[in-house]
């Protein structure tokens, strides 16, 4: 069976977490095959688990959470009520809570220019402010990738 391409991003993350040259990555692919292949888009669906089960046993390789169960918590619940589908005439306005975490959230973030929250909600939520919890809900998961991308660049993980 052909290798699944989530396989070889895996492989791929595992090489670069484990600080891997490229002549020793080819090595272990190498050493899993018998020395028949030295490519991770070569190898087999059976080969691929093996060298990331190599990666995870010996090389202390583990496959990072993109969001924490906390954060995949609260995006579910703020989506579920995007959802949930009210009468078009039935609007809920934002919540004190949403906008105190609205606030926080963007003081938090370097913004380029002096009005950049401002700016930034005209052009990619398309609102001058936020009135509804829906726009609240959406500006708030915004801000929070937002902030997350500052702090990766700022640690030198991108």
């Amino acid at each position: 069976m052909k290798i699944d391409p989530k396989q070889i991003q895996i492989i791929h993350i595992a090489k670069k977490q484990c600080g891997l040259s490229d002549v020793e990555y080819r090595d272990i692919i190498a050493g899993r095959t018998n020395g028949k292949k030295t490519s991770s888009s070569d190898l087999t669906y059976a080969e691929a688990n093996a060298v990331i089960n190599y990666f995870i046993k010996t090389l202390s390789f583990k496959i990072k959470e993109k969001y924490t169960a906390k954060e995949r918590a609260a995006k579910k619940h703020c989506m579920r009520r995007w959802k949930e589908g009210r009468p078009a005439n039935v609007y809920c306005l934002a919540t004190h809570d949403q906008l105190n975490m609205v606030s926080a959230l963007a003081g938090q973030i370097k913004w380029r220019v002096e009005d950049g929250f401002h700016h930034w909600m005209k052009k990619y939520m398309r609102i001058n402010r936020i009135t509804t919890d829906d726009e609240a809900c959406k500006v708030i998961e915004g801000l929070k990738g937002m902030l997350a991308n500052q702090e990766k660049i700022v640690n030198g993980e991108q």
